[in-house]
């Protein structure tokens, strides 16, 4: 399949006016240094507190892609690799906090409940163990996400605002 002509002199306006906006190439390029920067600062942070977490910046601040004024979001994503979810039991790994997905007919279909399992063994967690826990009416023990989101938004409110989801 042959480009047409005119995409060639499109494609230079295009260049030209991201440029002009702050979004050209060496903007999107730099600012996609910066937050691999943070990601290897925000690493090397989290071993020095001996947790073994990562954390990822996605989304137009870290793309490069967002232009001044616009004052849009950071998004980012932290995996904790000292939680093992599980989606069947034969996933459960000793030592760990190991987290079975639940799903039943009363939660949206893209969502899943977090049962709490024991760290020794592989049997359902019986206690309520701490305030991100919660007892459901069936005797299990599950993650709260409410509690979890309360927890986060604590230890980060000196950090400045930010959304939850």
């Amino acid at each position: 399949m042959e480009i047409p002509e005119h995409y060639t002199a499109l494609s230079i306006r295009m260049s030209e006016a991201l440029d002009d906006s702050g979004a050209g190439k060496f903007t999107v390029m730099e600012r996609r240094r910066t937050f691999m920067q943070r990601e290897s600062t925000m690493m090397i942070y989290s071993q020095a507190l001996g947790r073994n977490r990562e954390c990822f910046h996605f989304g137009s601040q870290s793309e490069g892609t967002t232009t001044p004024g616009l004052q849009s979001d950071i998004d980012l994503l932290i995996s904790h690799y000292d939680m093992n979810i599980m989606t069947d039991w034969r996933d459960w790994e000793a030592g760990m906090s190991n987290l079975l997905m639940l799903h039943d007919d009363i939660i949206p279909p893209q969502q899943y409940l977090l049962h709490i399992i024991s760290r020794d063994t592989p049997e359902p967690e019986t206690r309520v163990l701490s305030d991100m826990c919660v007892r459901k009416d069936t005797e299990q023990v599950l993650l709260s996400s409410e509690q979890w989101k309360q927890e986060i938004e604590f230890d980060h409110k000196d950090l400045g605002e930010f959304t939850k989801c």
